[in-house]
């Protein structure tokens, strides 16, 4: 069984997030027929992240830091509605040097906390596979680390 953070881990996190200005806090992955939500605090990251754990969910967040360059893409995922309840489509938000921040909130979840990013060799390896992404040349993997190993930090002192 996974650790759950704490309301205390979480303001931490979230503060970790918005210390240096991201470009851009927003859902991994939109609810159905909907925008993806975008935070502007961590104040907005705290609350969206106990609604979800009191609907027994867990936040999957990405974080763009303007020194990172690169640019976060919203593309748009055709639903077959007969499997999602009537749903047509949801949108992720996707980015070779974006930064994944998974909060383990549900006693029940079977995986820990986690922020993750792409490198930059598993980006140019994989970018053929994408070609509607931007190169990869086109972020500052430097940054992308950096910014990476801080968040990181942040989450272990939390947890």
């Amino acid at each position: 069984m996974a650790t759950v953070l704490t309301d205390s881990a979480i303001r931490t996190i979230a503060d970790a997030i918005f210390n240096e200005r991201p470009t851009a806090v927003i859902e991994m992955y939109s609810s159905f027929g909907q925008e993806p939500r975008e935070f502007h605090s961590p104040e907005d990251v705290f609350t969206y992240a106990n609604a979800l754990r009191n609907a027994g969910d867990n936040p999957h967040l990405i974080v763009h830091y303007p020194d990172m360059a690169g640019r976060v893409v919203r593309s748009r995922i055709e639903l077959n509605p007969s499997k999602c309840d009537g749903h047509t489509y949801r949108y992720e938000a996707v980015g070779w040097g974006l930064i994944f921040v998974y909060l383990q909130l549900s006693p029940t979840g079977r995986i820990d906390s986690f922020i993750s990013a792409n490198s930059e060799k598993r980006a140019l390896a994989w970018a053929p596979t994408y070609p509607d992404l931007d190169p990869p040349s086109t972020w500052n993997w430097p940054a992308v680390a950096r910014h990476l190993r801080r968040l990181r930090r942040a989450l272990k002192l939390a947890a």
